[in-house]
């Protein structure tokens, strides 16, 4: 499975037709996942650790209003203490 992100640079190399690209996001052999901005915090030894936050026995489960504005408070958290990770590509 390719990225949109390497599809798009093979066709600007001139590597992949366009075709070919439609062809194999047609095929399902691109994937259509948007990555989120990944947040870390530097420890003391300089290592990289980043926050997580996921429900256990929630899956498959709709979350209610409180569940909601926990996970919202907490991204807000995350965004104030955290550092923004820098790009590999950029």
């Amino acid at each position: 499975m390719q990225s949109a992100k390497n599809v798009e640079i093979l066709k600007k190399k001139g590597l992949l037709s366009s075709a070919a690209a439609k062809s194999l996001e047609k095929s399902g052999g691109v994937s259509k996942r948007k990555s989120t901005p990944t947040y870390v915090f530097i420890t003391k030894d300089k290592k990289e650790v980043t926050p997580m936050l996921y429900m256990r026995g929630g899956k498959g489960t709709t979350p209610d209003e409180k569940q909601d504005k926990f996970v919202e408070e907490y991204n807000k958290l995350v965004t104030k203490y955290a550092t923004l990770k820098k790009d590999k590509d950029k």
